[in-house]
């Protein structure tokens, strides 16, 4: 298996779920990287990601797995960055014996968050509440919901705030959640917000998932 840790940036933002994997799939084939095939009626290649980001939110720690049998790591990031669109470019390559399966194992993500104004450091306040509940469109119907427990950490420093949430399976959406900071100062759109990393819990800790894969 080879895992990239590749960018999602500038216009790449703007790329639906589906439409981003397509991209980096015609990568793979652009790049000679042998990417095995499922078998059945409909053959299609076979490559995973963790969980998706809303659109516009940018992010410089997107993982991509592909089932290949290549195994030279600096030769396959040199060659993805050949061919992958400038947003969508690699930082890290490993190659695993299994499939790691980051979907099930990433808990959380690190964001930096880019606000217009000053932010409040009150905004760090929400980390000794016992709940927080904030608007959620959910299939069309805005809806109140409690997420105290999905946010681990927030820091404000000036105009930018740094937080670690929730996500895979207990996701916290992003956007959601600093559009219901505005109370606090912060006032920025999706594009504002950037991944940073994201992480699986070891032992207890949180551990960024690019070195879970060493």
């Amino acid at each position: 298996m080879i895992v990239f840790r590749h960018k999602k940036t500038g216009e790449a933002a703007y790329l639906s779920h589906i439409y981003a994997m397509r991209v980096l799939q015609r990568t793979m084939r652009r790049m000679k990287a042998e990417v095995k095939y499922s078998e059945g009626f409909v053959p299609h290649m076979i490559t995973y990601t963790t969980t998706p980001l809303p659109l516009g939110v940018q992010s410089l720690a997107e993982y991509f797995t592909a089932d290949s049998p290549l195994t030279d790591e600096t030769y396959l990031l040199e060659r993805f960055n050949e061919c992958a669109p400038v947003g969508m470019r690699a930082d890290f390559c490993a190659v695993t014996e299994k499939n790691p399966n980051l979907a099930a194992k990433v808990v959380a993500s690190a964001y930096e968050v880019a606000s217009e104004e000053k932010i409040s450091s009150e905004v760090e306040g929400i980390l000794s509440l016992d709940e927080y509940v904030m608007k959620q469109l959910k299939k069309g119907v805005e809806l109140d919901v409690e997420v105290r427990k999905k946010i681990f950490s927030l820091k404000a420093e000036g105009n930018k705030l740094y937080m670690l949430l929730a996500t895979g399976n207990e996701n916290l959406r992003v956007d959601s959640f600093v559009q219901s900071l505005a109370r606090y100062g912060v006032k920025a759109c999706a594009n504002d917000i950037v991944r940073i990393e994201q992480y699986a819990s070891v032992g207890g800790e949180f551990v960024a998932a690019k070195e879970i894969l060493k």
